[in-house]
């Protein structure tokens, strides 16, 4: 794993005032946080969304990735916050559901947020990636993709 053994802390201000903090490694989680509400996480999508990429360009790809989520957090939150109460007033309130509703908004987050990061600049995000294999960017994007229409599927349908 890249950050198997290193940890790199990074700090910004975001466009809505707060200064959020990132830390990747070492090991598989990440930290992302502001204050003192600080939550580790996996770095699934980071993982695989940047499959084969040397380690100073892997970095900063992370590191845009987990500030596009904390930039998109508002955002994300009304999202949520609409798609429950579509749940909850169609009546599809089973834990099932409501817990793929919420699989549902965590994938349309990463996607909203890697989207972020190549509109940031995309020129290097195609750069990056030229020589690559793009079977796990497919897979991110595929798989992303469905499981956030499973979750509109429980709100629309029934």
């Amino acid at each position: 794993m890249l950050y198997q053994d290193k940890m790199e802390t990074r700090y910004k201000r975001l466009w809505f005032g707060i200064e959020a903090r990132v830390t990747v490694g070492p090991g598989f989680l990440h930290k992302s946080g502001f204050g003192p509400l600080v939550i580790p996480h996996p770095a699934v999508a980071n993982w695989l969304l940047r499959w084969g990429l040397p380690g100073h360009l892997s970095c900063d790809l992370v590191f845009d990735h987990e500030f596009a989520h904390f930039q998109t957090a508002p955002m994300m939150l009304l999202y949520m916050l609409a798609l429950l109460i579509f749940v909850f007033v169609r009546g599809r309130t089973s834990i099932g559901a409501v817990l793929i509703v919420v699989a549902s908004v965590h994938a349309a987050w990463e996607i909203v947020s890697e989207s972020l990061v190549r509109l940031k600049d995309p020129v290097r995000y195609r750069m990056s990636y030229d020589a690559l294999i793009r079977f796990p960017r497919v897979l991110f994007w595929t798989a992303g993709g469905l499981v956030t229409a499973a979750g509109w599927l429980v709100v629309l349908t029934g």
